[in-house]
């Protein structure tokens, strides 16, 4: 279903880089119904054509962004879904849940390929690496595993976390995993080798999530401190601390450009900020309950965004930042 978008705009100089746009928004251009639970992880396919989710309701479901219809349901998963992840040509979907596994499909066909086994306990962040050849996922048992997609075998096991591990995430070059716990750090390794390479601190709270920009150079990180960082990579220098939600963060995503960055919260609500300036270019409020996951598009246009009001919902930002509604 389309919607117009409603919103209250203003302009407001900020010295050395011109106007901003601050959009206060509350109707999101598309909605997405069908699903049972919340809403959590998403993830475009890399062609834009369509999106995954991983729900509450056990299923991942593939939308037709174009139709708003749901191409197909991806059910075996015994408990809720947490994150899902596309492999570099959109032909596999990786998925993690709370059933302590991490499984792996051919989206064409709707066949579960591989059931990866090995946590102790649930699991909540799942990332492919860049090659294709092998999954990260991050589990509340502390640990990251490193899994090989040719035959489901647990390619390494990382340990260094003190606490539950929410999110991974893999580096564009392939040389490095980021990984985000609730011991308040985030943890770099070698991936080939297992070693742990850098320890980031500066969070006053657990990290539900962190993410690479598409360049390498920078890594962010949301938590339950109500900010998110971003990083200077490799010297992990904080370059950028982004406050202004008024409950913890659950969900980041860089656009394609690196220019800006999404955050997803408790508080219902999704912002978009200028990370150069580290301000904020848009609230968008159509969410009824807890943000989950935000994604945006391959091609930057638009923002997806999960939530456990059982919706999702699609925003048109390239608009929103030409100042159309």
């Amino acid at each position: 279903m389309n919607q117009r978008c409603l919103s209250a705009c203003c302009w407001i100089m900020v010295i050395g880089c011109g106007p901003v746009r601050t959009d206060v928004v509350g109707a999101a251009d598309q909605v997405l119904s069908g699903h049972a639970g919340s809403t959590t992880g998403l993830a475009w396919h890399p062609g834009g054509e369509s999106l995954a989710c991983g729900c509450f309701d056990k299923t991942i479901g593939v939308w037709d962004v174009k139709t708003g219809k749901r191409q197909r349901i991806l059910s075996g998963h015994t408990s809720y879904v947490y994150c899902v992840a596309w492999n570099r040509d959109g032909t596999r979907l990786a998925s993690a849940s709370y059933d302590r596994t991490v499984r792996v499909w051919d989206v064409e066909t709707g066949r579960q390929i591989h059931t990866l086994t090995g946590h102790s306990a649930p699991v909540l962040g799942v990332v492919w690496s860049p090659d294709g050849s092998k999954v990260a996922s991050g589990s509340l048992d502390k640990t990251v595993r490193v899994w090989d997609v040719s035959n489901g075998g647990n390619f390494g096991v990382l340990k260094g976390h003190t606490h539950y591990v929410i999110s991974v995430d893999w580096s564009p070059d392939g040389k490095r995993l980021a990984s985000g716990g609730f011991d308040n750090t985030i943890k770099l390794w070698d991936p080939h080798t297992g070693a742990e390479t850098q320890t980031l601190k500066g969070h006053a709270g657990a990290i539900e999530m962190v993410s690479w920009s598409r360049d390498g150079t920078r890594l962010a990180s949301g938590g339950r401190d109500l900010t998110a960082i971003v990083w200077a990579m490799p010297a992990g220098k904080q370059v950028r601390v982004l406050k202004g939600h008024k409950r913890r963060i659950e969900s980041v995503a860089w656009r394609q450009d690196g220019l800006q960055l999404a955050t997803g919260s408790q508080d219902g609500t999704v912002k978009v900020w200028e990370v150069a300036t580290a301000k904020t270019l848009h609230t968008l409020t159509g969410h009824t309950k807890p943000v989950r996951g935000v994604a945006w598009s391959p091609d930057g246009k638009f923002l997806a965004s999960g939530s456990d009001d059982h919706l999702i919902k699609l925003w048109d930002m390239f608009h929103r930042d030409q100042g159309q509604e």
